[in-house]
């Protein structure tokens, strides 16, 4: 599963767009990337919003992701 899969089973469910840097961000939390981007400086700067996340996790968990 990939990213494009996550947006199109959230806009399904929620009638909502999501961000990738949304999913890379629970997914971090979550210990499932790789590591930081070369080019990423701070934190993301686009987190999660709080009341996306737990749906969010929610499809992840579905889609055996997390």
């Amino acid at each position: 599963m990939g990213y494009a899969e996550v947006r199109d089973d959230y806009k399904k469910k929620y009638s909502k767009s999501l961000k990738n840097s949304w999913i890379a961000h629970v997914l971090s939390d979550h210990g499932k990337t790789r590591g930081r981007a070369p080019s990423r400086k701070g934190h993301y700067k686009y987190p999660c919003p709080s009341d996306v996340r737990s749906k969010l996790e929610k499809i992840l968990k579905d889609q055996k992701m997390i």
